[in-house]
């Protein structure tokens, strides 16, 4: 069995994991994939509903070590993409997520990190 990560985060990070993962899989696994994308497609989603279910009420959920990467790249690019479609700063706050990702922190600098990204869009 691989190695379990556990992620502990406040229900408002949980919401975003999700939202990354559901945005992940929607734009790189859609539907009528090959076997493998299907595979990586529902393994993505149930992380999702898990995260959702465990995350947001209990505020502490594991998964496998396997798709730590997957999970890393969604939080990446979904950030990205709102920095694209909203021109703030996500920076500090992607860095933060990917750590909690990784079961290297929990969130408790969210608020600081939101901070620093804003602070960073009125100096830009």
């Amino acid at each position: 069995m691989a190695k379990q990560i556990t992620v502990r985060c406040s229900a408002e990070t949980a919401a975003v994991l999700v939202d990354a993962l559901q945005w992940f899989v929607a734009r790189n696994y859609p539907h009528g994939a090959d076997e493998c994308s299907i595979a990586a497609r529902e393994a993505l989603l149930d992380l999702a509903g898990r995260f959702e279910r465990e995350l947001g009420a209990q505020g502490q959920s594991a998964y496998s070590s396997r798709i730590r990467a997957f999970l890393c790249e969604a939080v990446n690019s979904y950030t990205r993409q709102l920095e694209a479609q909203t021109g703030r700063s996500y920076e500090h706050r992607r860095a933060l997520m990917i750590e909690v990702c990784r079961g290297l922190s929990d969130d408790d600098g969210f608020a600081a990190a939101q901070r620093r990204d804003e602070q960073a869009a009125t100096d830009g």
